[in-house]
């Protein structure tokens, strides 16, 4: 039995179908931004039809696929298992499908932008250049979806407000992210070597390299590492480090009963202090408030 509420355009059952026991789907829609979120139970596969006439965003908040197939306009893409936290981007015009297999209850939350929005606010020529993007993690998009995602269960007059402007940081770090908008990098690190310090980064949240470290893996000075990585990614080393400590946190806080100061421990902060201050500046929430959101 499905349990609904009044929706105008967002079908569930055409943009994920699957067999389900239970549905709820609840809205809010903006004007320029709308957002919806979907809980099922009962389900183990899902099919995927993403066709929108505005870009869209879907971040998964509960479950996890582990296995599927994915294609971008036709065009067959690279499967990523998608857990908690995992984001697609679809751009307007643009089509998504396919389909995965999971766990049997999951939950996502929607969320449409009107080009003529992007457009004003980001200038539809560094939008242009945007592509699709399944499955990827980025702790500073997840975090404007989140705070949408929060206006959407606790709506008031100014909601429209926070929306927008969250709607706006998905753009821009979308740009970051691919490189858009800025001077060609030259002089970066070759893919091999952006691989093997990348590893290191992420094998050792407790206990992050230093710079020196990173640099002597690969045989380059300091100061030419430090050049190189902002080059091949758009990030400092450092800024690097911080965002993939933040979402080791985040993963940890979805996934286990770890407490605050187990997680700080494990990801290398240097007290449950320093830990929250820097979570909730990247996620807008305080540690325990972001466990009860994805647990809600």
């Amino acid at each position: 039995m499905a349990f609904l509420t009044e929706t105008y355009g967002f079908k569930p059952d055409e943009v994920r179908r699957s067999d389900h026991s239970t549905l709820v789907h609840h809205h809010v829609d903006w004007g320029l931004v709308r957002a919806d979120i979907v809980k099922r139970t009962g389900l183990s596969r899902q099919e995927t039809r993403v066709a929108p006439e505005q870009h869209a965003f879907l971040i998964n908040l509960k479950g996890e696929a582990r296995a599927g197939e994915d294609f971008v306009d036709g065009r067959r893409v690279a499967f990523t298992p998608r857990r908690p936290g995992s984001i697609a981007f679809v751009p307007a015009h643009c089509e998504w499908t396919g389909w995965d297999e999971g766990d049997a209850t999951g939950s996502y939350l929607f969320v449409s932008v009107d080009p003529t929005f992007v457009d004003r606010s980001i200038g539809s020529e560094h939008i242009a250049g945007l592509q699709p993007a399944i499955g990827f993690r980025n702790a500073m998009i997840e975090a404007s979806l989140q705070r949408i995602g929060a206006e959407l269960k606790s709506p008031d007059p100014i909601s429209v407000i926070m929306v927008e402007s969250q709607a706006a940081q998905l753009f821009v770090q979308l740009l970051r992210l691919n490189g858009l908008g800025l001077e060609p990098a030259k002089g970066g690190l070759s893919p091999f070597d952006l691989k093997r310090v990348v590893a290191i980064i992420e094998s050792r949240a407790a206990n992050p390299p230093s710079l020196d470290e990173l640099a002597g893996e690969i045989g380059v000075s300091r100061r030419h590492f430090f050049r190189a990585f902002k080059q091949s990614t758009g990030k400092t080393p450092y800024t690097y480090v911080a965002e993939h400590r933040l979402q080791r946190a985040a993963d940890l806080l979805r996934a286990t009963d770890l407490s605050a100061t187990e997680i700080a421990l494990e990801c290398g902060f240097a007290s449950s202090s320093h830990f929250t201050v820097a979570f909730k500046r990247a996620f807008g929430a305080s540690p325990s408030e972001f466990r009860r959101r994805w647990r809600s």
